[in-house]
């Protein structure tokens, strides 16, 4: 355990556990809005994919308003030059668009350096262990973490080559606790989280987006790109009132829904979050990073309709921080 970690333990406030699942994950911006305005502190974050990128700038100590104003300036443009192809080994990009981007922010700040407990979760893809990255830079452990399978090529790492921590565990309140303790507060983005919504959403508005790049005349030098957009496109239909046909990327997206629930729901069994926040999503795209106020929003209820059991996991944790050690 890093230096961290342990003053981590020490101090009072909420552990996050943020969870992975793309642009709806923008609504863990939202609820880490919602504490700061209620003066609930936040001491530790453990996350996974999306959820290990807002962690680390927030543990990095960028100021949640910085945070969301970076969130709201994305468009389309901007998402697409993250994700141009170039066509590695083992996914459409390499990553370095990425890498820049977040070096931008994060620069060359190391975990065991942090005044706040954090870690990233992975997964060695050639073990299949997950794999808590608690040192090493900041910049390291989300690229890692955000190492989505068939889309950013995997990490490497030392002797190990790293691929989304979504694989083994997409929403990582166990090693929140294990590592920091509680009150242990989850945010679930990932896809099935994300299709338990009670009110029916609209569809993602990225299908369209995507038809109208492929009509550029520039996409006919992007063959890569537009293979996979093509490919994406197969999950959709043109008419909201059709049944979806079961393509082969449908029923591989269904798979990883499902798997990812059975995931979370045995890990839950086992070392249950105190809280499990579930912002309302499902109309937001995987990819739609454009729509970062439609998450933060999302984000922002979904925190405000808790804030009575934020505040009684608070207060409860203040009154066991005041209890004196027992001398054995």
């Amino acid at each position: 355990m890093n230096s961290s970690s342990r003053d981590a333990t020490k101090r009072t406030g909420l552990v996050l556990a943020l969870g992975g699942g793309g642009a709806p994950g923008l609504a863990h911006i939202g609820v880490l809005q919602v504490l700061e305005e209620n003066a609930i502190p936040v001491r530790a974050i453990a996350g996974t994919s999306i959820g290990a990128e807002i962690g680390a700038f927030v543990a990095s100590g960028m100021p949640i308003g910085d945070l969301a104003a970076i969130a709201l300036a994305f468009d389309w443009k901007q998402t697409l030059q993250l994700f141009m192809p170039d066509l590695p080994t083992g996914g459409l990009v390499s990553g370095i668009n990425i890498v820049d981007f977040l070096e931008g922010w994060l620069g060359v700040q190391q975990i065991q350096d942090l005044a706040m407990g954090y870690v990233a979760i992975a997964t060695d893809i050639e073990s299949g262990e997950q794999v808590v990255i608690d040192r090493d830079s900041l910049v390291n452990a989300v690229r890692a973490s955000i190492s989505v399978p068939g889309l950013i090529a995997p990490h490497s790492s030392g002797q190990r080559l790293l691929t989304d921590g979504g694989v083994v565990n997409p929403l990582p309140f166990d090693v929140a606790r294990e590592r920091f303790g509680g009150p242990v507060v989850a945010v679930a983005v990932h896809g099935a989280a994300r299709n338990q919504s009670p009110q029916p959403q609209p569809a993602p508005q990225w299908p369209v987006r995507a038809r109208q790049l492929l009509d550029q005349a520039w996409m006919a030098r992007a063959q890569g790109l537009r293979t996979w957009l093509e490919t994406q496109l197969d999950n959709y239909t043109h008419n909201a009132d059709e049944k979806p046909s079961w393509t082969t990327r449908r029923v591989l997206d269904r798979v990883l829904n499902i798997t990812e629930d059975e995931i979370v729901r045995l890990r839950a069994a086992l070392n249950p979050p105190d809280l499990m926040l579930m912002p309302e999503v499902g109309h937001i795209g995987l990819m739609e990073f454009y729509r970062a106020k439609d998450a933060i929003v999302a984000g922002r209820r979904a925190a405000e309709a808790s804030l009575p059991d934020l505040f009684r996991l608070l207060k409860a944790d203040q009154v066991q921080q005041q209890v004196p050690d027992r001398i054995p």
